[in-house]
């Protein structure tokens, strides 16, 4: 049923400029006669019919396509951003878990560093020094979200590494590059795909929260956290 959600949501979001030419409505465009209508509101535009399934907002643009493209947004920097901080932590947590040495403690001390400070105010420093766009939010969303994956990776790697089969490919000779990429990370895919799942939601939620504070996407792009502060004025 979650699944299923997210599909829909994901695909309407995709769909978003075909749904708006349907429906003969824009999220852009500015009408201050049709401000505040009410969902399932039918007005003319272009000399066709226009139909508001959520009515509109106080600048007179269609909340529906509004949401859909807003949609567009959180979801790719929800998405992007989890790739981004997965693909760090899972190549840190195989080399540093199946190496160890300084490589593991340097990384585990930068861990405990980033994950003593509490995420939210971390983003907020970046979010307030750095241009809050799409693009910028997934980098830093992305550079910051890493910690847990490489957790997860390392333990993982370091059962993993003491096993028959890795013991043995290391015995005949096999590289250490060949024993992380062919026995190793198979082995840790399970794990990959649960911290994905979590991370996108989570990521979603953080542009949604730097966004409602007004650190995230600025309008007019809209994002789901920039519209629900701008509902809070009304």
């Amino acid at each position: 049923l979650a699944m299923g959600l997210i599909i829909i949501i994901t695909l309407l979001s995709i769909a978003a400029p075909l749904i708006s030419d349907a429906l003969n409505v824009s999220y852009t465009k500015v009408n201050t006669s049709e401000t505040f209508l009410p969902p399932l509101s039918v007005t003319t535009r272009n000399d066709a019919p226009s139909y508001h399934l959520l009515g509109t907002d106080d600048l007179g643009r269609d909340q529906f396509s509004r949401l859909l493209y807003a949609g567009q947004v959180s979801l790719s920097v929800g998405f992007l951003a989890a790739i981004l901080s997965l693909s760090i932590g899972v190549s840190l947590g195989i080399v540093t878990g199946y190496f160890g040495g300084i490589a593991d403690d340097i990384t585990n001390w930068v861990i405990a560093t980033l994950t003593s400070i509490p995420t939210l105010f971390l983003l907020l420093i970046v979010a307030s020094v750095l241009s809050p766009t799409p693009t910028t939010l997934i980098i830093v969303l992305g550079f910051l979200g890493w910690t847990g994956t490489t957790r997860l990776v390392r333990g993982e790697t370091l059962s993993l590494r003491e096993r028959e089969y890795t013991v043995s490919a290391k015995a005949i000779g096999a590289s250490s590059r060949r024993i992380m990429f062919s026995h190793i990370l198979p082995n840790v895919f399970s794990v990959i795909v649960i911290t994905l799942a979590i991370d996108i939601g989570a990521l979603i939620l953080a542009e949604a929260g730097l966004s409602f504070l007004g650190l995230g996407i600025k309008p007019p792009i809209p994002s789901w956290g920039n519209m629900l502060s701008k509902s809070q004025e009304f």
